[in-house]
């Protein structure tokens, strides 16, 4: 009787086959990943601004969607890109939206890795009246080439929507 049991060069084989088919995944793989991760952060973003709109009319609070680097803060006037965003309660009502001490954080955001975030405004104010902030596009690229980006576009009136490919007007385009 044969003892039960496989031979190392079964075992080997099976490594080397399973190795060849990783290797042959693996760009496909990080392009999935990629893809996923701008669509994700565009989705989120879409949810922000939804409930960032809905809550200033609700609360009667102006409450602002701003670019941050640090999850606290919002990035400067002049900047146009950030690893992610924060959602806050402007009780101050500042025209240019500052995160005070005091005013509290609803929603924060950090993009996945691959992803990268740039904006033609760095915030969006939405005010508990009829008016909006201003109209402003965030465009979701990938560091990695062959995927397709997205664009969070919201109008004068203050309501966000996606948009597949890149914002009208981009001049830069998305890539490595």
């Amino acid at each position: 009787m044969r003892p039960r049991g496989h031979t190392l060069w079964e075992l080997v084989t099976v490594i080397t086959v399973l190795a060849v088919v990783a290797t042959l995944a693996s760009p496909d793989f990080g392009r999935l990943r990629a893809s996923s991760a701008v669509t994700s952060g565009a989705d989120r973003l879409l949810g922000a601004l939804h409930f960032a709109r809905s809550r200033a009319i609700l609360r009667g609070v102006p409450t602002v969607v701003c670019l941050s680097q640090d999850g606290e803060h919002c990035v400067g006037r002049g900047a146009r890109q950030a690893p992610g965003w924060i959602v806050f309660e402007n009780t101050h009502a500042e025209f240019m939206p500052v995160r005070d001490p005091g005013e509290p954080i609803l929603r924060r955001h950090r993009l996945e890795v691959p992803a990268a975030l740039r904006a033609t405004r760095s915030a969006v104010t939405y005010w508990p009246t009829a008016r909006a902030g201003m109209t402003s596009s965030f465009e979701f690229c990938s560091k990695i080439a062959g995927v397709q980006p997205r664009a969070v576009i919201v109008s004068q009136t203050g309501r966000p929507r996606l948009r597949m490919g890149p914002a009208r007007g981009s001049r830069v385009p998305c890539g490595p």
